[in-house]
């Protein structure tokens, strides 16, 4: 089963979020404080790997008080059924079933409750008789030992949790689990013959509640509830990363383990030893063993099974860990792959030790499986410097390759702009938090950050108008700045007097800028090449940025199709005959061409001029730099007094191109305050 899409209702800040829609990978954005912790709190106690129950006292939502219901649903989840689930589902419901796709929700009392299709199921257990099973299992008296008492509730709260939750088979063994763990915890008599006495009722009481619900009438639906219950991926969170101190006396760690006292420092060290493959009770009594060597191979073992699970996470600095001991002293070296050098953990940097421990976190918590899970992240990456942080989004999207993983940022460089897919918005309102993928309906603040990463994707050192025309380069824009200032002379029309033409310097820059300036509420239009990557980088740009705004005043355009032209790749300099633009690359390239200038006649077929130009280039072993070019083509338009000295076709196509962009703009919606 894989997470699709969850919403989140009366949860601390959050009255309810809207269906959230997810992919492998998602990106809340949003300010400090905006809710995005509580939206990943609110989902990961859905099905958490330990049971983490709901708080209706801590996280009902403050001024709501006299709404407080345990039946309020806190997270409603919906999964798409895989194949095996599917056929298996079918067998259970003798083939009633058709929907690949399955709600689940859960209430403050941790009851799951999958929405079949209707009249699927006309007879089920109602929650309310679910109840009143459970209340029947007894609470300890109070003449019992503490300890005792202590015990005994917690195993009515893990029975009422599985039978909450539809768990029923589990319930079935349950009573032989929980008997050992109610034995006699008092010296005196009276409290024992009371813990005997409770004893023998708890565990009558949870048979007879196994009995009962195996016995309910909706057997079928009991039996579709608990496969899916069953089924669901586990959800692992992750918030704080300490970093790890891969030094310590194991003695002394061993000693606070066993009084229950462990220190933070002692909790990651055992993470190492774990992920790595040992056990803190042997290493303890190694240490107290005579043979050195062999022990010593054992730690090399366990440094190469740790190297295989963390190798290449870290391009910045490829390294290799290595484990050492004295006696009970303990030691975690990292040695870089280039100088060799044993450096202990704790002496490497602030940003490798983070990262270095959160990708061990994440194995321990995952239990080492990495696999069909839905890993909850709030924060990465804080303490990290841009580039770490770029390694670090390239981990989470290996990561998320065979899990569902969201997490949470404010930081510009955990965004990544060429997947816009990924990312939603989440913003603070009078209603709560709400989380949107409209950038239009988002909270300013939300929306800042989005904007810093793309001013920086972008470099944005450039100005900005009311309308804005963003090309792909240097050349686009040299040669319609001279042709629109050409036509104007010529007193005919050019570009929108306002325009500011921006160069982005590529059409991945193309799409960051443009998204930016449209971010600010601007007017802009894109220009794109007609061809493979320029279609490519269009369809991006509205697909994942221009269906983000609701009401947006920006636009895509194709050259070709801007020029009338159609099923044919186009470019800026298929504006000029082919003899002009040869007439300019021979200004540049006349002599380092030789003899073999006058082949320029007879370029390679092909459609775009300047693709066939570059080919011609390339046979005969000169390096082309159509930038170039585009310098003596625009001197020669700049030289001109009147349009008419263009070729006529060439006249034709600017006429077009520059009433298309002044339509283009004319058409906007007005800009709203």
């Amino acid at each position: 089963m894989k997470l699709k899409r969850f919403k989140v209702q009366m949860f601390k800040c959050i009255l309810d979020s809207g269906w959230i829609d997810l992919i492998n990978l998602t990106v809340l954005v949003g300010k400090n404080e905006a809710g995005k912790t509580s939206l990943l709190r609110a989902l990961h106690k859905f099905n958490p790997f330990e049971p983490e129950p709901y708080s209706i006292a801590r996280e009902w939502p403050r001024g709501h008080r006299g709404e407080r219901s345990d039946s309020q649903v806190v997270c409603s989840a919906e999964f798409e059924l895989n194949n095996q689930d599917l056929s298996d589902l079918k067998q259970i419901t003798t083939g009633k079933l058709d929907s690949k796709s399955l709600i689940v929700t859960r209430d403050y009392a941790g009851r799951f409750e999958v929405l079949f299709p209707e009249a699927l199921f006309p007879e089920k257990l109602h929650p309310n008789d679910l109840d009143k099973l459970c209340d029947s299992l007894p609470f300890p008296p109070a003449d019992v030992h503490p300890d005792f008492t202590e015990a005994a509730k917690s195993c009515r709260a893990e029975a009422v949790r599985l039978a909450r939750e539809g768990r029923f088979s589990n319930l079935e063994t349950l009573a032989n689990q929980h008997e050992p763990r109610l034995t006699n915890r008092s010296p005196q008599n009276p409290q024992i013959n009371n813990e005997n006495a409770f004893r023998s009722q708890y565990i009558a009481q949870l048979r007879q509640l196994g009995t009962h619900l195996q016995a309910a009438p909706a057997t079928i639906h009991r039996n579709a509830h608990e496969y899916v219950i069953r089924a669901l991926p586990a959800f692992v969170y992750m918030d704080e990363y300490s970093t790890f101190n891969g030094t310590a006396a194991l003695d002394q760690v061993k000693q606070r383990k066993d009084q229950n006292r462990l220190t933070d420092d002692d909790q990651t060290l055992i993470t190492i030893l774990r992920v790595a493959g040992l056990d803190l009770d042997q290493e303890v009594r190694k240490a107290t063993e005579q043979d050195r060597g062999e022990r010593q191979y054992d730690l090399d073992d366990a440094a190469a099974t740790l190297n295989r699970k963390i190798e290449n996470h870290w391009k910045q600095l490829r390294y290799e860990v290595d484990f050492r001991s004295d006696g009970q002293q303990f030691m975690t070296f990292v040695k870089a792959l280039k100088d060799k050098a044993l450096i202990r953990l704790e002496e490497r940097s602030k940003g490798f030790q983070w990262f270095f421990s959160f990708d061990l976190m994440l194995m321990h918590e995952t239990k080492g499986t990495l696999k069909d899970c839905v890993i909850l992240i709030d924060e990465p990456g804080l303490h990290l410097h841009p580039a770490a942080q770029v390694d670090l989004l390239d981990r989470l999207t290996e990561y998320a390759q065979e899990n569902t993983l969201i997490y949470t940022t404010h930081l510009p460089f955990m965004i990544d702009l060429k997947h816009p897919e990924r990312i939603r918005l989440v913003s603070e309102t009078p209603q709560g938090t709400v989380v949107r993928e409209s950038l239009t309906d988002a909270q300013a603040e939300a929306k800042l950050v989005l904007q810093a990463a793309l001013a920086i994707g972008g470099r944005t050192s450039y100005s900005v108008a009311e309308q804005n025309l963003v090309v792909e380069g240097l050349d686009d824009y040299w040669i319609l700045t001279a042709l629109s200032d050409l036509s104007l002379r010529s007193n005919k029309a050019g570009l929108p007097p306002d325009l500011l033409l921006t160069p982005a310097g590529g059409l991945s820059q193309l799409i960051y800028i443009a998204t930016f300036l449209l971010g600010q509420n601007l007017e802009v239009i894109a220009l794109f090449d007609t061809d493979k990557a320029g279609n490519a980088a269009r369809d991006q740009f509205v697909k994942g940025w221009l269906s983000r705004y609701k009401q947006k005043r920006a636009n895509a355009l194709s050259l070709g199709p801007a020029l009338g032209v159609s099923n044919k790749e186009y470019s800026i300099e298929d504006l000029f005959p082919e003899d002009f633009y040869i007439s300019c690359v021979e200004e540049v390239y006349g002599k380092q061409l030789g003899a073999s200038r006058a082949n320029l006649k007879t370029l390679p077929a092909g459609e775009q001029l300047v693709k066939r130009v570059e080919k011609f280039f390339e046979a005969a072993s000169v390096p082309f730099n159509k930038g170039a070019v585009c310098k003596v083509l625009c001197k020669k338009i700049r030289g001109m007094k009147n349009v008419s000295e263009l070729r006529s076709s060439t006249v034709s196509l600017i006429e077009v191109l520059f009433e298309n962009i002044r339509k283009e703009f004319a058409a906007f919606q007005p800009r709203q305050s």
